[in-house]
C-alpha cells in the first residue's frame, strides 16, 4: 500500500516559487526522490511567516531562522523542523548548517600549497559565522609560518543605502600598498569583490600576477561582476539538503523533539582565474607560469612563452628551472596531460583526437606521445585502468 505523502512547509526557502537558488532547489530534489513529500506552504523568513507556520496542519517543516523573534516563534511549532540559517550560533533548534573553521582552513591550505606565505586578509561586519571563517584561516597560516595583515572594511552588505565610502576606498588601497608581493588575498564575504579587484589594480596589483584573491563566502550573483574569474571555497548546498531532508525524516518519525547540530564540510576550493598562479618571487618566471596556466590548452610552445614574457629564452629556462624545478617544456606537458585525465574520465566520452585537440596538441598521436612521457601509459590504458 503506498505510504500517505507528507505535508510539508519551507519557511525562507521558497521553492515553490521561481528561484534560482541551489540550497532552494537541492532540498526539492531530494524530498521529490523520496516520494513522499508535498509541499503545502512556502515563504520568505519573517516572524509573521513562523506566525502563521503555528496555525498549518502540517507533518514538518525546513526552514531558515535568521533572529532571536523568528526562533521564539519557531519553538511554539507544534510539529518537527530542521533549520537550514547559520545566522544564530546556538539556534537551540535541529539545525543543518556548514562547517565555518573547515572552509577558512581550506582557504589558507589552498594557498599555502601554492606557496604563499604572506596574506591580506579583508574582515567584513557579520555573524560569528565570519568569526570562525576567520579564526581558523588565521590559525592555519600561522601553523605553516605564514604572516598575515588584516583590513577591516565597515561598510559591506548589498543593498546599504551607504556604500563603501570614498575614504574607505583610499584606506584600503594604501593598505594593500603594505602587501610585499607575491601575496594572497582572502576575503571574508566577497560582496564587495567586484569593487575591491578594482582598488587593487588601481594600488598598482594586477591579479593574479602579483595578488591572488579567493572569497570564504561565495555568492553566485556577484561573482560574474568580478572583472578577474574569482576563486571561492564552494559550500556543499547538496549535502547540506540531503542531510535537512534526512534528519526532518527522522524526526517526523520518532516525535520526539530533540536539539540536533550537524556540520557540513565544504565541498572543495572551485579555482578561477584569480589564484591561476603560485607564489614565486621572481616574477617574469611567475608570469611565465601565468602564461602557460592560461594558455596552456592552446596550441603554444615554449618560444610563445620566452615571447611573451619578454626574456630571452636561454635565461628564462634557466630560472624556471631553478624555482620550479622543471623545465617550461615539462610544466607545459604535465598541464596537459592532467586535463587529458580529466577528459577521458568524465561522463560523456570523446575521442582521443578531441581530447587532443582541448588539450592544445596536434591529433592524437602527439597525445599519445607526451601522456606516455608523463604516465607511462597510453590513454587509453590508463583509461582502461581507471574503470577497473
Amino acid at each position: 500500500m503506498k505510504s500517505k505523502k507528507k505535508r510539508i512547509a519551507l519557511i525562507g526557502l521558497p521553492v515553490l516559487q521561481s528561484v534560482n537558488n541551489l540550497s532552494n532547489a537541492a532540498i526539492a530534489r531530494h524530498a521529490e526522490e523520496g516520494g513522499n513529500w508535498s509541499f503545502v506552504f512556502s515563504a520568505e523568513a519573517s516572524v509573521d511567516a513562523f506566525k502563521f507556520l503555528r496555525t498549518l496542519n502540517c507533518d514538518g517543516a525546513i526552514v531558515r531562522i535568521m533572529n532571536t523573534a523568528m526562533l521564539r516563534e519557531a519553538k511554539k511549532v507544534q510539529f518537527p523542523l530542521v533549520n537550514v540559517s547559520s545566522w544564530l550560533e546556538k539556534p537551540g533548534v535541529p539545525t543543518v548548517r556548514h562547517d565555518y573553521a573547515a572552509v577558512g582552513r581550506m582557504a589558507a591550505e589552498h594557498l599555502l600549497e601554492k606557496g604563499f606565505r604572506r596574506f591580506g586578509c579583508v574582515v567584513v561586519p557579520g555573524g560569528w559565522f565570519l568569526e570562525q571563517r576567520h579564526n581558523a584561516l588565521v590559525r592555519s597560516i600561522r601553523e605553516h609560518g605564514g604572516s598575515l595583515k588584516s583590513f577591516h572594511l565597515e561598510t559591506t552588505m548589498p543593498g546599504l543605502i551607504q556604500p563603501v565610502t570614498q575614504a574607505e576606498r583610499r584606506r584600503f588601497v594604501e593598505w594593500v600598498r603594505t602587501l610585499q608581493r607575491p601575496a594572497a588575498l582572502v576575503l571574508m564575504d566577497d560582496w564587495d569583490a567586484p569593487l575591491l579587484m578594482e582598488l587593487c589594480r588601481e594600488a598598482g596589483y594586477e591579479v593574479p600576477r602579483d595578488l591572488v584573491m579567493i572569497t570564504t563566502g561565495c555568492h553566485s550573483e556577484v561573482l560574474p561582476l568580478c572583472r578577474v574569474p574569482l576563486s571561492a571555497v564552494q559550500e556543499d548546498q547538496e549535502l547540506q539538503a540531503r542531510l535537512a531532508v534526512g534528519c526532518l525524516d527522522v524526526l517526523m518519525t520518532d516525535k520526539q523533539p530533540r536539539e540536533t547540530m550537524i556540520s557540513v564540510p565544504p565541498l572543495g576550493i572551485v579555482e578561477r582565474a584569480s589564484t591561476a598562479t603560485m607564489a614565486i618571487e621572481d616574477l617574469e618566471v611567475a608570469h611565465a607560469v601565468e602564461f602557460i596556466r592560461g594558455h596552456g590548452f592552446e596550441p603554444i610552445n615554449v618560444t610563445d612563452v620566452s615571447s611573451r614574457v619578454q626574456v630571452a629564452r636561454v635565461t628564462l629556462e634557466r630560472r624556471f628551472r631553478q624555482l620550479m624545478g622543471k623545465t617550461m617544456h615539462e610544466y607545459l606537458t604535465e598541464l596537459r596531460v592532467r586535463r587529458a585525465k580529466e577528459l577521458l574520465g568524465g561522463e560523456s566520452p570523446l575521442s582521443l583526437q578531441a581530447i587532443a585537440q582541448q588539450c592544445g596538441l596536434a591529433d592524437r598521436r602527439r597525445l599519445n606521445q607526451v601522456f606516455i612521457s608523463v604516465t607511462g601509459k597510453t590513454p587509453a590504458a590508463w583509461q582502461q585502468e581507471q574503470s577497473e
